[in-house]
């Protein structure tokens, strides 16, 4: 299956423009998210399931349940279920991101 970034929901808000691709996998659904961040995310919190962030390009950083994770391009970031978290870029470069999660019904 192929999906197009013109199937793709799109939602921007403050610094974050996002792209929330729903997936059929199985029985379930799942959403896979592109996002470009140029600040802050905005506090969220995971539900049931554990939530991966892969960076796509620049530096950022990561608070997960009070603990600050520095993240660069190439790096995986876990996010266990029922915690919550933010993020952020670093310097003056757009922190771009892949997200795999439950579905996001947008």
């Amino acid at each position: 299956m192929k999906l197009s970034k013109n199937q793709a929901v799109n939602e921007n808000w403050d610094k974050v423009r996002s792209w929330n691709y729903k997936l059929a996998l199985g029985k379930e659904y799942q959403s896979v998210v592109y996002a470009e961040l140029g600040g802050n995310h905005g506090e969220v919190k995971t539900n049931d399931t554990e939530r991966v962030y892969f960076i796509l390009e620049g530096t950022g950083e990561f608070d997960i349940a009070g603990t600050l994770t520095p993240v660069e391009q190439g790096d995986v970031i876990t996010v266990p279920p029922r915690t919550k978290y933010n993020y952020h870029p670093t310097g003056n470069k757009t922190l771009k991101v892949l997200l795999f999660m439950e579905l996001w019904d947008n």
